[in-house]
C-alpha cells in the first residue's frame, strides 16, 4: 500500500469554496488514507518508540504526539501523529503503510487497524458547534489541542482528536468502517465535505509539511524548521538550506502540485527547489513551499525547473504565523 494524491477525492465541485468555507465556518475530509496501528501491552512505549527519536515516555494517557521519524543517516522520512489511548495502549498514524509494517512485525500485540476504520476530519471555527450536534459537547470542549478520547458520535463508538492540517480549530473522527456512510451523511448534511487540494491549499497556507512533497529529497528536521519534534537540539547557525514559504507566477494554477522532474537539493544563494504549490485565495496568487539556501524574507528566488517566476520569499506560515487559531479556546 503507498500514498497516491490520484487516490483521493480531489474535490466536490468547488475547491476554492470549500477552502473558504473551512476558514469561515467548517468543512469535512476524509482522511481515510491514513495507516493506522494499535499497539497493547507492557512493551508497548518501547515498541513504538522505535519509530522516533522523540521522548513518549512523558507523553500522558489521552495526548497525542507530533514526530518526525528518521533515517539512519538522519533524514526525515516520515512525520506521524502517536496517540496514547491507554496506560500501556498507543495508536499511530501515518501516511505510510511502511511504518505500521515496521511496527507490526516487531510488536507482537500490535494489531493493524487501517482497513477497519475511516478517519473524517472535521475542521474549522465551527467545528465544536457542528459536532456537539451529534456528541456529548462538553466531552469535546473539554478536550485540549492535541488531546483525544473515546465518545460516541451520532451513537457510534469512536475516538476523537483535536487536531486538524487546515491551521484551523477542529477534531478528527475514527470511526469503524461499518458505520462510514452513515455518519458520513450525518456530518455533510451539516456541513459541505471537502477533497484533498481544497486541504493541499489550506496545509500549505498554514506552512504543514505533506512527506509526499517536502520529504522527496533527502532534509534534515532542523532545515524542516521541526527539529523540536524530532528529539533533536534546534540548530539556528549554518543551516545551508531552509523550508520556506513564497509567492509565485506561472502559466497555469496549479492544483495539488508534485514536483515532477527529479528534486536535488539548492546549490546557490536563490535558488529554490519547489515541492508543494497551489493557487491560494487568502494571498490572490500562487502560494508554495520549497527548499532554498538561506535567505532573507522578500528576497528573489529562481525556480531551476523554470515552472515558476517571479518569486519571492515570504513568512512561513502565511496563515496564522504563531499558530494560534488550532490552539484557542473555543467560542
Amino acid at each position: 500500500m503507498s500514498f497516491s494524491l490520484t487516490d483521493l477525492a480531489r474535490d466536490y465541485g468547488d475547491i476554492i469554496g470549500e477552502a473558504a468555507v473551512c476558514r469561515k465556518s467548517a468543512a469535512v475530509f476524509d482522511f481515510s488514507f491514513m495507516s493506522r496501528v494499535r499497539v497493547a501491552g507492557p512493551y508497548a512505549l518501547a515498541a513504538v518508540q522505535t519509530l522516533t527519536q522523540r521522548n513518549l515516555s512523558d507523553l500522558s494517557v489521552g495526548r497525542l504526539r507530533y514526530c518526525l521519524r528518521q533515517t539512519s543517516s538522519g533524514h526525515v522520512a516520515v512525520d506521524l501523529t502517536i496517540w496514547r489511548v491507554g496506560t500501556d495502549t498507543f495508536e499511530v498514524m501515518s501516511g505510510r503503510h511502511q511504518d505500521i509494517a515496521n511496527l507490526l512485525a516487531l510488536a507482537p500485540a500490535a494489531t493493524d487497524l487501517s482497513d477497519a476504520c475511516v478517519i473524517y476530519a472535521l475542521q474549522g471555527p465551527n467545528s465544536l458547534d457542528v459536532l456537539s450536534e451529534f456528541a456529548d459537547r462538553a466531552a469535546l470542549a473539554e478536550l485540549p489541542y492535541f488531546g483525544c478520547t473515546e465518545i460516541h458520535v451520532i451513537g457510534v463508538p469512536c475516538l476523537v482528536g483535536r487536531l486538524g492540517y487546515t491551521g484551523e480549530a477542529g477534531f478528527e473522527i475514527i470511526a469503524p468502517k461499518q458505520s462510514a456512510t452513515e455518519l458520513w451523511n450525518a456530518l455533510t448534511k451539516r456541513v459541505p465535505p471537502a477533497g484533498f487540494a481544497a486541504a493541499d491549499i489550506l496545509r500549505i497556507e498554514a506552512g504543514f509539511i505533506l512527506f509526499a512533497n517536502e520529504l522527496s529529497l533527502p532534509v534534515k528536521a532542523h532545515e524542516l524548521g521541526l527539529a523540536t519534534f524530532s528529539g533533536e537540539a534546534e540548530v539556528r547557525e549554518n543551516v545551508p538550506i531552509s523550508l520556506v514559504a513564497f509567492t509565485a507566477e506561472a502559466d497555469t494554477r496549479p492544483v495539488l502540485w508534485q514536483p515532477h522532474a527529479e528534486v536535488r537539493r539548492p546549490q546557490r544563494p536563490g535558488e529554490i527547489t519547489v515541492t508543494s504549490a497551489c493557487w491560494s485565495p487568502l494571498v490572490g496568487a500562487i502560494l508554495g513551499l520549497g527548499y532554498a539556501c538561506t535567505t532573507d524574507e522578500g528576497a528573489s528566488l529562481r525556480d531551476e525547473n523554470g515552472v515558476f517566476h517571479e518569486i519571492r520569499r515570504i513568512e512561513r506560515p502565511y496563515y496564522d504565523p504563531q499558530k494560534l487559531r488550532p490552539r484557542a479556546p473555543w467560542r
